[in-house]
C-alpha cells in the first residue's frame, strides 16, 4: 500500500501556494471516488498526452492508458489498488476549496461555464471536458468534493459519466 503521507508531499511539495501556508488536503470518501470519480477520470481524462505525464498535476492511471507495470495483455484490468490509491491522492489534492475553488472540477469545466483555461481543449479542439454545470461527469465530481455520497464499499462503478 502507498504510503499516503509520503505521496501527498510529494504530490504537493510542486504546488505548494506562495505563502507557504500548510494546504488542507480533505478526506473525501475512497468508495466514492472508485465508484463515482474514477470512472469519470478514466473516460475523459487519462489520455496519455495530457494526465499520463508525470509533468501534470493530475496523472490518472486507468484500463488501457497509463498502467504501473503489469504485463501488456493485462492493460485492460481494473486499477490495482495502488494505483486507484494514487488517483485518489491526486485527485483530493486538487479538491481543495470546496467546488468554487477546486481544481479538479474548475479546469475541465468550460470558460463560458464559469471554468479556468485548460490545455486540453486548445490541443485537441472542440469542446472542454465539461460544457456545462450541468454535465454528469462535472455532477460526480462535484458530489464527491462536496462529500455528499458515502456508498458501500462495494459499490459498483457508474458508466453514467457522460460523453
Amino acid at each position: 500500500m502507498v504510503n499516503r503521507a509520503l505521496a501527498l508531499t510529494v504530490l504537493l511539495g510542486g504546488c505548494a501556494p506562495a505563502s507557504n501556508d500548510p494546504v488542507d488536503v480533505p478526506m473525501l470518501d475512497l468508495a466514492a471516488f472508485r465508484c463515482s470519480v474514477q470512472p469519470v477520470l478514466a473516460k475523459r481524462c487519462a489520455f496519455l498526452a495530457c494526465h499520463g505525464s508525470a509533468l501534470r498535476p493530475l496523472r490518472v492511471y486507468a484500463p488501457n492508458r497509463l498502467r504501473l507495470g503489469g504485463e501488456p495483455t493485462e492493460r485492460d484490468r481494473p486499477p490495482s489498488d495502488v494505483e486507484l490509491e494514487a488517483n485518489y491522492d491526486r485527485a483530493r489534492a486538487l479538491a481543495t476549496g470546496g467546488p468554487e475553488e477546486a481544481l479538479l472540477v474548475r479546469k475541465p469545466l468550460d470558460v463560458t461555464a464559469g471554468g479556468l483555461f485548460h490545455r486540453g481543449q486548445e490541443m485537441f479542439g472542440g469542446d472542454d471536458v465539461f460544457v456545462s454545470r450541468d454535465d454528469p461527469g462535472y455532477r460526480l465530481l462535484v458530489a464527491w468534493i462536496e462529500d455528499e455520497e458515502h456508498p458501500p464499499d462495494d459499490c459498483v462503478p457508474t458508466d453514467e459519466v457522460g460523453p
